[in-house]
């Protein structure tokens, strides 16, 4: 990751923080609040800056960072200031750092420092492994609904309306070559290379054949997805026997059946 990427961000939406999973230090937020103390210009990128530099390896074990900068001058005139540095870690106890300063400044880089060791030793101590962040997952988009596809000129070849005679079927069996060369711009809405079917928008013309003979499904033309075999009138009006050999073969092999016989050889 490029150096000026890797440094906390000020506040992430909890929406998205409540998602996000594991994330990198661009993605980690760090609050930064004050007690009695007039921090320089530009002091808040600068730090979260630093710490991101400093803790930008151990970036997917930490959810979010505080860091609380305090003025505890005493009342002989002394000046000193407080940082105080806290990380929630994912599966481990916070880590909490103090370091004092005679500035703002001294104190947030002494105890970036410390955090940065006190971290080490937490995951070392638990011998936790430094996981990779998670992945986005990606918004899905909307399905679009395709148009019907053309239809074939007088309507279907060969069904109920049309009639299913040896005339129907030669007819759908002259299906047009040559669909596959035609150019179509799948970037258009609702086109797909799907209009580049053979025989256009009729699933008979890419279907039939003409040796119909102990056939178990009626060929049916249709614009969109066809009906189920199952439910389709046939000739010999017999399901077909790849059907009928694993219907036999999951009655002889189920649990049920296999105990029984288990038990019969007893």
């Amino acid at each position: 990751m490029p150096r000026h990427q890797r440094k906390f961000v000020r506040k992430v939406p909890r929406p998205l923080r409540a998602r996000s999973g594991r994330t990198r230090v661009s993605e980690t937020p760090l609050r930064i609040r004050l007690s009695r103390v007039d921090l320089p210009e530009g002091f808040g990128p600068s730090a979260r800056a630093l710490l991101g530099r400093r803790l930008g390896r151990f970036a997917t074990h930490i959810e979010r960072a505080t860091v609380r900068i305090l003025d505890v001058s005493n009342q002989r005139g002394g000046t000193s200031t407080v940082c105080r540095i806290k990380l929630t870690v994912s599966g481990r106890p916070s880590v909490l750092v103090e370091a004092r300063g005679p500035d703002a400044e001294r104190a947030f880089v002494r105890a970036a420092a410390s955090i940065a060791r006190a971290m080490e030793r937490s995951i070392e101590r638990a011998r936790m492994p430094t996981p990779a962040p998670t992945r986005p997952s990606r918004p899905r988009r909307p399905a679009r609904r395709q148009p019907p596809a053309p239809r074939p000129e007088g309507g279907s070849f060969i069904g109920r309306r049309v009639g299913r005679a040896q005339t129907n079927l030669r007819r759908a069996a002259r299906r047009p070559r040559g669909r596959r060369e035609e150019w179509v711009d799948t970037s258009l809405p609702g086109v797909s290379a799907s209009d580049r079917k053979a025989g256009g928008g009729s699933s008979a013309a890419r279907n039939t054949k003409l040796r119909v003979r102990g056939m178990g499904y009626t060929l049916e033309d249709s614009a969109r997805r066809p009906t189920r075999k199952s439910t389709r009138k046939s000739a010999n009006r017999a399901k077909s026997g790849s059907k009928l050999s694993r219907r036999q073969r999951r009655r002889t092999h189920a649990p049920k059946a296999r105990a029984t016989r288990a038990s019969a050889r007893r």
